[in-house]
């Protein structure tokens, strides 16, 4: 049997339920049956529409953040490093990124999420880290062959870290350091 997606307005309050039940008691003790409560929806409807949490989950954070972004085109691989790392660090610093961590950590012992948040966080954002490596290796920023895996890691580990560990705020110079004392560095040794 293939899964119907409910209306587009009931979907809106399912996927707004899901990220408050999310920040309010976290991915584990969030139910399918306190989101179709929460979003006044019945729990035929949320079992139709989707066929396990984590995919829930997938399909309200890409509700959310409208699925892969466009890359940010300054004319320069350090602006547009500083206009991706600023976007990381405001949403990472905010409800939103306490959910997403909660998410992260949750997914460490849930196979199926952890899948689910893969698919999420590095294979929704894979072509914007291509295409901003792509461009700087065409303006001679970077060398050939530069991949974009490492600076996707080392920015989501970065940032991650310093929201789990709560080390400081993710302001403006936190984002500038991140550019420019590790990844331009890291990038120019031709990873």
């Amino acid at each position: 049997m293939v899964a119907t997606a409910p209306k587009q307005d009931r979907r809106v309050a399912i996927c707004e339920a899901v990220f408050e039940l999310l920040g309010e008691v976290g991915y584990d003790r969030m139910s399918m049956d306190a989101v179709a409560a929460r979003a006044r929806a019945s729990k035929a409807t949320i079992y139709r529409g989707w066929p396990n949490k984590p995919e829930l989950v997938m399909d309200a954070i890409e509700h959310r953040y409208g699925g892969s972004m466009e890359p940010p085109d300054t004319g320069t691989l350090r602006g547009d490093l500083h206009a991706l790392v600023s976007t990381a660090c405001r949403l990472a610093d905010g409800a939103d990124g306490a959910v997403l961590t909660g998410l992260l950590t949750a997914a460490t012992h849930n196979a199926e999420l952890s899948q689910v948040m893969h698919r999420c966080v590095y294979e929704t954002k894979h072509e914007l880290y291509e295409t901003m490596i792509k461009r700087a290796v065409e303006r001679g920023e970077l060398p050939e062959g530069s991949r974009s895996e490492l600076l996707h890691e080392v920015l989501h580990a970065m940032v991650m870290s310093r929201r789990l560990w709560q080390t400081g705020s993710m302001d403006e110079e936190f984002a500038t350091r991140l550019v420019d004392g590790v990844l331009l560095p890291v990038l120019r040794q031709g990873c």
